[in-house]
């Protein structure tokens, strides 16, 4: 609970503006990190289109698309509105 507390501040303090880009960038970055998400910001998805893959790349593509979907909340909600338009 205390770390949702945590990232809740840290998204309403250090909302994206347009001169605070790298701060901003950098505090997304640690949120995700301490998320265990920042993968997806710095790995590509796995290929997982062909019937053919295994389960476990199938599962770690899943996986991906699930993170990068919290990821794109994260970073939207730390977006000042008029950004977001």
């Amino acid at each position: 609970m205390s770390s949702n507390i945590y990232v809740c501040n840290v998204l309403n303090t250090n909302k994206l503006t347009k001169p605070n880009l790298l701060d901003w960038y950098r505090n997304v970055k640690i949120i995700l990190n301490q998320k265990l998400m920042l993968y997806v910001l710095e790995n590509l998805i796995p290929l997982a289109s062909n019937d053919d893959v295994d389960e476990e790349v199938r599962n770690e593509y899943q996986c991906h698309i699930h993170d990068d979907e919290h990821v794109a909340c994260v970073m939207l909600a730390s977006i000042t509105p008029e950004l977001q338009r």
